[in-house]
């Protein structure tokens, strides 16, 4: 297959010669276009990284100071608990995998177990939670709000 070249000696080169350098001119100028909006769009994104980079750092600084906090006022430390609660998750799981047939009753645990040095009648220091629901506890200089939850 040959290429149709058109002679130079020929009215018509000049004008198929001024089509083709617009569609080059256009085709050149529609790439510099795209290749400045990618860098554009680049640019945006490292900015937004960046914000997203320092947000998340403010984070960790505030569950720092958070868990710091809450392991001052209340001697708990919130990453053992959690390994606790994971341990805890893990072990129900295995046994509720392990016995399907036969549904086990899981024994409420107590959060907070409040411990009484009333003397005076050992009836009187036993405390209800039923009667607790709605009170609230100071500890370490903290109020705490103590609710009930009924489990299904």
């Amino acid at each position: 297959m040959q290429r149709r070249s058109v002679q130079r000696a020929d009215p018509r080169y000049k004008q198929l010669r001024t089509r083709n350098n617009n569609s080059v001119k256009k085709s050149r100028a529609k790439s510099r276009r795209e290749h400045e909006e990618t860098m554009e769009s680049i640019d945006q994104l490292e900015q937004d990284n960046t914000k997203l980079h320092k947000n998340l750092e403010t984070l960790k600084q505030e569950y720092d100071q958070l868990r710091d906090l809450f392991k001052q006022h209340t001697g708990i430390d919130i990453d053992q608990m959690q390994s606790n609660e994971t341990r805890t998750t893990s072990e129900s799981t295995i046994s509720s995998t392990q016995s399907r047939e036969e549904p086990k009753e899981i024994a409420a645990k107590p959060i907070l177990t409040i411990n009484t040095t009333d003397d005076t009648n050992s009836s009187s220091s036993q405390l209800d939670a039923s009667s607790l629901d709605g009170s609230v506890v100071i500890i370490n200089g903290v109020q705490y709000k103590i609710v009930s939850i009924e489990k299904n």
